[in-house]
């Protein structure tokens, strides 16, 4: 036993000390009776962990109206060299650095873009490729020009977000040679007459990014085409014009959802889409598990004086009849000239959708501040892009 100026010590006084002493031990121990409650017993059990996702249309780079409004062949060669040099002006590398930005600053857990083009040529021209293609034998252009998805990604590294690839699906593809110079004078290949300088292809992909470390874990995919699509006629040539969604199983915790992303028809009448909207409707989205749907719809509802042409609420009816909710934020859409500083969006193409059980906790539109634009001038893409941080719940 302990003594004191050679005494034995007070033992009441001593029991009184150890009371003490416990008593601040205890209370200097972290407040393990005080953790953070299961999130999914929140709000009355039915809260949940929640998840970023993000839309973005990158815009291919061009308008293909030159090319598939053409009456023949020789104004489609024309409209082929329009589109190509629109799509060089429109200068990708430079756009994507603002759209990394983006995503690096929003940190989605997943992201659905649209638009992901894959720019091709082959010189001299051989006449194009089918469909497009009048000559028997002709062969697809093989150069890579420029990989809008590899282009990205790249830039996404550099910007220190690190994203993979969930799933891509390449939908419409289409080549024709192109005259660029505005002369048939200088013309090569098999139409060289009609100023075929190269031929010129483009394939438009759907694709799926996961966040690398994301809590998000990530299961099988899935991806189909529309059966219902627009088929110009260019020249007297049927242009089958492929859209598609693509899709992954995903889950936090136990919380378990559907991803999709989609783009629907662009132009062509409004119940064209409308009939994509019921085959998403009757596909990826005909499930029991929660749903969570982004994508450039080019469909939306008439809100804060938004112009509309008859029918463009179409497909964003039947998806709002069948059940899917508006958790995203509104105007995405859209810039006619990338170098113009006043253009301002003015209507909702760009949607995040989802079933019953997500709560929206923020949403807010990307690409439409002047600030954001590259250091030449150019808008990120035509689009705004839209993310939406989800609360799943019971």
């Amino acid at each position: 036993m302990a003594r004191m100026n050679g005494t034995q010590p007070n033992l009441n006084r001593v029991g009184l000390r150890l009371v003490v002493l416990l008593a601040t031990a205890v209370l200097a121990l972290p407040a393990v009776a005080a953790a953070k409650p299961d999130p999914a017993q929140e709000h009355g059990g039915q809260g949940g962990p929640t998840v970023t996702v993000m839309t973005r249309n990158l815009f291919l780079g061009a308008d293909l109206g030159p090319a598939i409004e053409a009456a023949s062949i020789p104004e489609a060669i024309d409209g082929a060299g329009q589109i190509w040099n629109e799509f060089q002006s429109t200068n990708f590398p430079e756009r994507a650095v603002p759209l990394a930005r983006e995503i690096q600053r929003a940190k989605p857990d997943l992201v659905g873009l649209q638009e992901v083009a894959l720019w091709r040529q082959q010189i001299p021209s051989d006449g194009g490729a089918p469909p497009l293609s009048p000559l028997p034998g002709a062969t697809p252009a093989t150069v890579v020009v420029q990989d809008f998805l590899a282009i990205l990604l790249q830039e996404l590294e550099r910007a220190g977000a690190h994203y993979d690839v969930v799933v891509a699906q390449e939908e419409f593809a289409g080549e024709l040679p192109a005259d660029v110079d505005g002369s048939d004078a200088t013309g090569t290949g098999p139409l060289a007459g009609f100023g075929a300088d190269f031929d010129a292809s483009l394939t438009m992909r759907d694709v799926i990014l996961v966040r690398k470390g994301s809590k998000v874990k990530l299961g099988a995919t899935t991806q189909g085409r529309y059966v219902t699509r627009f088929e110009p006629n260019v020249g007297g040539i049927v242009i089958p014009v492929d859209r598609g969604w693509v899709s992954v199983e995903a889950r936090v915790g136990a919380f378990e959802f559907r991803f999709v992303n989609t783009h629907l028809e662009a132009f062509g009448d409004p119940t064209i889409r409308e009939a994509q909207a019921k085959e998403l409707i009757a596909g990826p989205l005909n499930t029991s598990k929660k749903v969570i749907l982004v994508g450039d719809l080019n469909s939306g509802v008439e809100r804060h004086n938004e112009p509309e042409r008859p029918g463009d609420d179409l497909a964003f009816r039947a998806l709002e009849a069948f059940g899917m909710t508006d958790n995203g934020a509104v105007q995405t859409c859209c810039y006619s000239n990338l170098f113009d500083p006043t253009q301002v969006f003015n209507h909702t193409v760009d949607h995040v959708l989802t079933k019953p059980g997500l709560e929206t906790k923020d949403a807010f539109v990307t690409g439409d501040d002047v600030s954001e634009r590259t250091l030449s001038g150019l808008w990120p893409s035509d689009h705004g892009g839209v993310v939406s941080t989800l609360q799943l719940r019971r």
